[in-house]
């Protein structure tokens, strides 16, 4: 993996910090655009970075929250199809969780989580919405 360099990190930092005051304000245009700006900045191979997977869990976050799913798993989808993933991390596999579970697919939410919570031994569900772990929990 390769480091990005810091004034192009800060970059991008920054419109990931502009897209989430913009969807705080509810201005879900901007939102968008600005998130996708970020990821653009990012160089290709976008998943050969230190910062991917903090950028991939950025816009994937901002898709979740915008409802826009399919765009979401897509990058998700490129991530793992791209093999930098290591086996201990369950980051990813728990994102593309809760996006199913967003979206209403709990039957593939629950395939998801269960892959997380196998991976982390439950430290997936630390700190994230208490939704997951209890819709994991009753649908175990």
């Amino acid at each position: 993996m390769k480091n990005l360099p810091v004034n192009l990190r800060d970059k991008i930092d920054a419109l990931y910090i502009a897209a989430y005051e913009a969807l705080e304000k509810k201005d879900f245009n901007t939102a968008k655009e600005q998130a996708e700006k970020a990821w653009e900045l990012l160089p290709e191979p976008k998943f050969d970075w230190d910062v991917t997977l903090s950028f991939v869990s950025g816009i994937c976050d901002m898709y979740k929250e915008l409802e826009l799913y399919n765009e979401a798993h897509a990058i998700l989808d490129e991530l793992f199809e791209f093999g930098n993933l290591k086996p201990y991390q369950d980051g990813p596999i728990f994102l593309k969780g809760t996006i199913y579970f967003e979206q209403g697919e709990l039957e593939l939410a629950k395939v998801w989580f269960d892959k997380a919570n196998t991976i982390s031994k439950g430290r997936c569900f630390v700190s994230q919405p208490k939704k997951y772990k209890t819709f994991y929990s009753e649908y175990k």
